[in-house]
């Protein structure tokens, strides 16, 4: 659906700032101000699998009167298992006391039966026959294991980093330790956002020591690919991480293990090896707490995303996300830059270009769809998720918003215009019009009122320089005929030259001929009646004819010293203007060539008042009046307080019926004395009935002459018309 007026101009321009707009975006932004799809997008594509990463959590077989310091004994058994089973690194996720209390009892494995076997103090008698608690086995360190399970181990930050390291492993332990220590950060980085979204890619991250003990190579070769990082707060480089769905239970799927601490601590070392066996190659994370505790649970996407199950994340399996986001490569991603780019040069260009040449209806559907084609590739591409939605968007929207500025500024030029160079009238009865209908040939009832100019082409021939006829128009109509239009609501039909023509249409009920239809109704919304019509234009007529004598009695000081005064002076003796005023049926419409929209139509009237009035104007020559109105305006007028003269009944040229017409004036004019006019109509009527002519009035003596004349060519026929041959 194109546009009927394209837009032609600045579309280089505005393709260039909503690029501009959509760069600028994308560099200050990147990919945080898309949080909000590109979240439930990487929930919608979420991580079902574990194949690196096992977990091992407290459960409900070990008892609750077993601390959590107590039970860490229980955490080097299941990894000195581990271990022993192939899994290839071990992270603690806690933060623990080194400084242990020494003298209390220490879980050491879980019997088949659920029972605890403890390591208990030892105790001494003291002199008074009293028992002294003495450090049990695993008082002294709680976290003791083996060389290869030491080797492999590693644990969260502790809670008093002062403290000797031989308080959690024993001296041996400690001469074991690797030269970079055995600690490893679980930190959770954010960027503006406290959501975490982003795998830490710190070398002293637990996240990398796991994945760097599982493969290597992979580990490597996921750093080196830097595309997608960024930089997080604080500085930490970072990406996305592909979250998986919480799991608040354990689980032996071994799609994703949650294996059971009882198990893998049990004191049966063949039923714990079993188990192990789970994890052989795979990085293990150690919960010190059960999976349906909330101290250790962190707000992600998976809680966020409008998608989402509204859950909130362990933060073990956070860290095996971490972990198989970076072996896997499979982090959420955005699109290369060529493309990104070539995608926002595209959108800008195809934006501006709609938003110039198709309707709003299409632009902006097509708003709609690039919207959801976004969101689409977001959604459904399992690795390029983080398409540059917001920029993209925010391109369609400037790109929109400037064309369409651009088209409502045209709209309002436009419409300056139109305001213009058409009468306010029209202009509402168009736009009242039901959408799809044409104001054409429609029949009406109206008033016509013409005015020109006596001795215009004189007046033009002595002026010469085509300017000062123009400012001598403008002025003239700006000064007599406006009154027409801002106080009597008179409808413009044309300026022709020296001639202007206004008309009023009217309803009048007792017209039954008038057609009730979507047209008739649009039209008598903004019409007036009919005697509000005719009191309109008698009232504007009198009142133009006063404004265009003050016109001409002043054009000697107006123009003074821009014309000369000899080009004055005779232009003075020879403008005149007269009105004619006549009323009857016409036909409104559109005037023009209908080719598909081509050329350039006007809306007027055509019909016999016209010519009428065209020709009782002329007749002003004649008279000595300004104005000649037709017979049926004439009670109006009297009604009104004004005066008329009979002129008589003339057939003029090209009018085959003949129309009685009379002169308008004001009651205190001279020549509306009632004493003139009964003589006027005694002369009148001996001339119509061809006998001899009483004494016409002094004061109409030119119409005297006029009248004898034609008389003289013959052109008053036996029934007292005057049948005029000159317009």
């Amino acid at each position: 659906m194109l546009r009927e007026q394209p837009l032609r101009h600045n579309k280089i321009l505005f393709f260039i700032f909503a690029l501009l707009i959509g760069f600028l975006s994308d560099i200050y932004l990147k990919t945080s101000a898309d949080n909000w799809i590109h979240d439930a997008a990487v929930i919608h594509q979420a991580r079902t699998t574990w194949p690196h990463v096992g977990i091992v959590a407290l459960d409900s077989n070990i008892p609750l009167y077993v601390g959590r310091k107590q039970a860490l004994p229980l955490y080097a058994k299941a990894t000195e298992r581990l271990v022993a089973a192939g899994a290839k690194a071990v992270f603690l996720d806690a933060r623990v006391f080194k400084g242990m209390e020494r003298n209390m009892p220490y879980a050491s494995c879980i019997q088949l039966d659920g029972q605890v076997r403890w390591s208990e103090p030892s105790c001494s008698i003291a002199k008074n026959n009293q028992c002294t608690l003495g450090v049990s086995d695993k008082g002294n360190a709680p976290l003791r294991m083996n060389e290869q399970a030491f080797s492999q181990f590693s644990i969260a930050p502790y809670l008093n980093p002062e403290e000797q390291d031989f308080l959690l492993y024993d001296w041996d332990a400690v001469m074991m330790m690797r030269p970079e220590g055995i600690n490893a950060s679980d930190r959770l980085v954010t960027k503006a956002s406290p959501i975490a979204r982003w795998v830490d890619l710190s070398l002293d991250h637990a996240a990398y020591r796991l994945a760097n003990s599982v493969d290597s190579v992979k580990t490597k070769n996921s750093l080196s690919n830097i595309l997608n990082d960024e930089v997080c707060d604080g500085g930490y480089p970072c990406r996305r991480v592909r979250l998986s769905k919480p799991l608040f239970s354990l689980s032996n799927n071994t799609e994703r293990l949650i294996l059971p601490l009882s198990v893998l601590a049990s004191c049966d070392e063949n039923i714990a090896m079993t188990m192990a066996a789970q994890l052989k190659d795979k990085a293990v994370i150690l919960q010190l707490t059960t999976p349906t505790e909330s101290t250790d649970i962190i707000v992600t996407a998976m809680t966020t995303a409008f998608s989402g199950d509204k859950l909130m994340t362990p933060g073990p399996q956070f860290i095996a996300d971490e972990v198989e986001t970076l072996l896997n490569q499979d982090h959420p991603r955005s699109p290369s830059q060529i493309i990104k780019y070539s995608l926002f040069t595209l959108i800008a260009l195809l934006t501006v270009l709609a938003g110039a040449y198709l309707s709003q209806v299409i632009l902006w559907l097509s708003g709609v769809f690039l919207l959801t084609l976004l969101l689409l590739l977001c959604f459904l591409n399992p690795l390029v998720q983080l398409w540059p939605v917001t920029a993209s968007f925010l391109i369609f929207i400037v790109g929109a918003c400037l064309t369409t500025g651009a088209h409502l500024l045209i709209g309002f030029r436009h419409g300056k215009l139109i305001s213009n160079y058409m009468p306010y009238q029209i202009r509402d009865l168009l736009l009242s019009l039901p959408a799809g209908l044409s104001f054409n040939n429609h029949r009406c009832d109206a008033v016509i009122l013409m005015s020109d100019l006596a001795g215009y082409t004189t007046v033009t021939g002595l002026l010469k320089e085509p300017s000062h006829v123009m400012n001598l128009m403008n002025d003239y109509l700006s000064e007599t005929s406006i009154v027409l239009q801002d106080k009597y609501e008179g409808w413009l039909e044309a300026y022709v030259g020296d001639l202007v023509c206004y008309y009023w249409p009217y309803s009048d009920n007792d017209n039954k001929a008038q057609a009730e239809d979507d047209l008739g109704n649009a039209l008598d919304k903004v019409i007036l009646n009919k005697s509000e019509a005719y009191h309109h234009i008698l009232s504007g007529a009198l009142e133009l004819a006063a404004l265009q004598k003050n016109f001409f009695s002043h054009l000697s000081e107006r123009y003074a010293g821009k014309i000369s005064h000899e080009v004055l002076e005779k232009i003075s003796q020879i403008i005149n203007a007269g009105v004619g005023i006549s009323s009857g049926s016409v036909v409104m419409g559109n005037l023009g060539p209908d080719n598909k929209g081509k050329g350039v139509k006007k809306f007027g009237i055509l019909g016999d008042p016209l010519n009428l009035a065209a020709r009782i104007e002329g007749l002003t020559r004649f008279f000595n009046t300004e104005i000649i109105i037709t017979e049926e305006l004439v009670l109006d007028a009297l009604q009104a307080g004004f005066r008329v003269r009979r002129l008589g009944s003339m057939a003029v040229k090209g009018r085959i019926a003949p129309a009685v017409i009379f002169a308008l004036g004001y009651a205190d004019d001279l020549r509306f004395d009632e004493a003139v006019l009964e003589q006027w109509e005694l002369w009148i009527q001996s001339v119509e009935q061809h006998k001899e002519a009483k004494d016409c009035p002094e004061v109409f003596q030119q119409d005297q002459a006029s009248m004898l004349a034609w008389l003289e060519r013959g052109l008053l026929s036996e029934q007292g018309i005057w049948l005029l041959d000159q317009k």
